[in-house]
């Protein structure tokens, strides 16, 4: 008894979580599907009582199924009430030895329907395509029996032949199985059975019972009344919504809660959830480009080229004629292997004062010569060696963070790493080279701090 009293409680809260207000609408309202249908239906009679379309005494000993249809309209009230008027038309007949009925049979009834799928809990679920129909009514049925014995035919309730239809309440039972073949159309089937008030549906009163018939059915189904691309109500459920609220609150707390890729940047709020382990990122996770090259800084072997510069896969300014002059700075892309150019990448005819020469840049706190600096130190070393006779004087510098002693310090650190490349490396005589730092005191550029961590090489 606590079984079905937990059922009907769960069918009424579910039913008045359907039924929401005009004020507020929510998804889950039964304006926002198809509320109605109109099915037909055809299948077999199969009748139960004093002459039944089965007898033991019969010797065939075989069922007499007779053909029925009907037609219903349904009124969805929310995804698990709705009102059914139905009406059918068939024939019905039995046997109990020899005594035998043939019957027309017409009924029209008025039922409540419940929808069972929607009592059940389940997981969300996007594309329902089954829904169960339980159905309780009453109506008024009508016969015209024929009934006979040894093949005679004999009185009803009154003359013989007397064609009189007679009129009786019945009761319907019905569970339809519906399957959604489009928003439009279900395929239903189902079976439905039909308790008489009385005995004299098959034209014969023993007082042993009332009658009933047995009515299995397959049919279609057309659901109109709601939006154009709306399924049926029925294939909804109340608590979707709420399924799917909580998932979403879930899998956002679980977002919150995780950081997958480890950069700060927890999963809710992470754009770019696949950052490499240390890259440093923005508030959206994103790894960051200080250059805004294209780059991430955590794959960019220079982190410092200028707005706008072509840069290859490293992130590198490209120099297509090997000059060491960037081409977004080379006025003069095509110059000769060896050949001297100034800061602008033209060729200079004689002497080496106007000379280009690169700085080479460094990380913050860092005297390491990164991969971006090689083909400036590959420059200044070809221009070293097409002039032997030149020296030059290698000055490092550093961005005012830090006492001075220590920026002068770590200045000195990062010429002497330029003259260790150039001699180590490219073979250039260390008598040749002269390191120095004037530390913290010659910022050439305000609020570059990228551009002050440097080592600027001049001639001696």
């Amino acid at each position: 008894m606590k079984k079905y009293s937990l059922l009907l409680m769960l069918a009424m809260g579910v039913s008045f979580a359907s039924a929401q207000t005009t004020e507020k609408i929510g998804d889950a309202h039964v304006s926002n599907y198809r509320d109605w249908a109109v099915g037909v239906h055809v299948g077999n009679m199969f009748t139960g009582g004093d002459l039944s379309s089965f007898s033991f005494n019969d010797e065939d000993n075989d069922f007499q199924f007779e053909l029925g249809f009907g037609l219903d309209v349904t009124k969805y009230l929310n995804s698990v009430w709705g009102i059914k008027a139905q009406g059918m038309y068939g024939n019905i007949s039995g046997t109990n030895g020899l005594n035998s009925f043939e019957s027309k049979y017409f009924d029209y009834s008025l039922n409540a329907v419940m929808n069972l799928n929607s009592l059940v809990l389940r997981a969300k679920q996007n594309d329902r395509r089954w829904a169960t129909l339980v159905s309780l009514g009453i109506g008024m049925s009508q016969t015209q029996a024929l009934r006979s014995f040894n093949g005679v035919e004999v009185a009803q309730y009154g003359k013989v032949g007397d064609e009189n239809w007679t009129n009786e309440v019945f009761i319907p039972m019905d569970v339809t199985f519906k399957y959604r073949l489009s928003n439009l159309l279900d395929l239903d089937f189902g079976v439905q059975g039909k308790y008489l008030f009385s005995d004299i549906a098959d034209g014969f009163a023993g007082g042993r019972n009332n009658d009933m018939i047995v009515y299995s059915h397959v049919g279609l189904s057309f659901n109109f009344g709601g939006p154009k691309e709306s399924t049926a109500v029925i294939y909804t459920n109340p608590l979707d919504g709420m399924y799917f609220d909580l998932a979403e609150v879930k899998d956002n707390f679980d977002q919150l809660t995780t950081d997958d890729d480890k950069d700060g940047v927890n999963n809710y709020f992470d754009k770019d959830n696949s950052t490499p382990e240390g890259a440093v990122v923005d508030g959206s996770g994103k790894a960051l480009d200080v250059d805004q090259d294209g780059i991430p800084d955590n794959m960019d072997e220079d982190p410092f080229t200028a707005k706008g510069a072509k840069v290859d896969a490293n992130g590198r300014a490209v120099d297509s004629d090997g000059d060491g002059v960037a081409d977004y700075m080379d006025k003069e892309a095509n110059t000769p292997a060896g050949t001297m150019v100034n800061f602008q990448g033209q060729t200079i005819k004689g002497g080496m004062d106007n000379a280009f020469i690169p700085s080479v840049y460094f990380s913050f706190n860092s005297a390491s010569i990164s991969a971006a600096n090689h083909q400036r130190l590959a420059t200044i070393a070809r221009l070293m060696k097409n002039n032997p006779n030149t020296k030059i004087v290698v000055t490092g510098s550093a961005d005012p963070r830090g006492s001075e002693e220590y920026n002068k310090n770590l200045g000195m650190r990062r010429a002497e790493a330029v003259k260790k490349q150039l001699s180590q490396v490219y073979g250039i005589d260390e008598a040749r080279i002269e390191a120095k730092s004037v530390g913290e005191s010659e910022q050439f550029a305000n609020g570059r701090n990228d551009i002050n961590r440097r080592a600027d090489i001049t001639i001696k």
